[in-house]
């Protein structure tokens, strides 16, 4: 077995604890005084949140539909994490049904953390020969409209430019 490693700053980790096992339906692995971790089974995930008061938000200079996503197989099990997570107190900021973007026709929602990552969860029901953008958003591909501000009762934190090392491996 082998699971995706995400590490993300985070400006209030206690908040985000609570927002991410709303999210996961668990608790963390690990916690630490600025440290914590989830290591799920399903979806295979390892997320590491680390604590870094100074970080504002994700960067609005980089957002070019930069999220984070988690493709479900059946429409059964997209109904399911989205009444969870409602039932759970969060809400989706946005749900979108037979949507066609980057090449292939999805139902989806999109969530929200209390830093402003995205996470979109999408069954992906038809393919597409071109990549139409025709999703609530504008000319950007699977990236979400601007979220409401009430959605899982998380405001946005105010996004200063933050330099962020990035780094990708090409396989």
């Amino acid at each position: 077995m082998s699971r995706v490693h995400i590490n993300i700053p985070v400006q209030d980790l206690e908040r985000s604890i609570h927002f991410y096992s709303k999210l996961f339906s668990t608790e963390p692995s690990k916690t630490k005084a600025d440290y914590a971790n989830f290591r799920l089974e399903e979806p295979a995930l390892h997320l590491a949140l680390v604590k870094n008061p100074a970080y504002t938000g994700k960067d609005p200079a980089f957002d070019y539909g930069q999220h984070f996503g988690i493709e479900l197989f059946d429409e059964e099990t997209l109904k399911n994490w989205k009444e969870r997570v409602k039932a759970a107190g969060i809400l989706p900021h946005l749900e979108e049904e037979q949507v066609t973007c980057c090449y292939a026709v999805a139902d989806k929602f999109w969530m929200q953390d209390p830093d402003g990552n995205e996470w979109e969860f999408w069954v992906r029901t038809d393919d597409e020969g071109a990549t139409l953008f025709n999703s609530t958003s504008e000319g950007t591909c699977c990236a979400p409209v601007q979220p409401k501000e009430e959605a899982a009762g998380f405001l946005p934190l105010s996004p200063l430019p933050v330099p962020v090392a990035v780094s990708y491996v090409e396989f």
